[in-house]
């Protein structure tokens, strides 16, 4: 299972996002998660990001600043979150406006993270 999350923003609600989805993984190893900049964030921003964080997660900057074409990221979405279950199929997808709604539905991104698991 892996969560995917791309972002337009490196910020502390971002951390917050990431570090919920952490708890998840560090209890379980089937688990991969990692956090794709897409729209301007520049590997310094994730620099920056990690630094002050302290994040386990891998924070990778995409090539496309779009983010792979064949998501078709939405761009008024500043974070979307994938939820594939093993094998590729995706359990679930969310789309916040902002990082701070994201990070409002961390717990709820969590429990799907931990759901694909059962």
């Amino acid at each position: 299972a892996v969560v995917v999350i791309f972002t337009q923003k490196a910020d502390d609600n971002l951390a917050s996002l990431v570090k919920g989805v952490d708890e998840v993984q560090k209890n379980n190893e089937k688990l991969g998660t990692f956090v794709v900049g897409v729209s301007g964030v520049e590997e310094g921003d994730f620099e920056k990001l990690q630094t002050t964080h302290k994040l386990t997660t891998p924070l990778t900057v995409a090539k496309d600043k779009d983010g792979p074409p064949k998501y078709t990221l939405n761009k008024d979405a500043a974070v979307t979150v994938v939820v594939y279950k093993k094998g590729g199929t995706v359990h679930k997808n969310f789309a916040f406006k902002d990082t701070k709604s994201a990070m409002e539905k961390s717990k709820e991104i969590a429990e799907a993270a931990a759901d694909v698991l059962k």
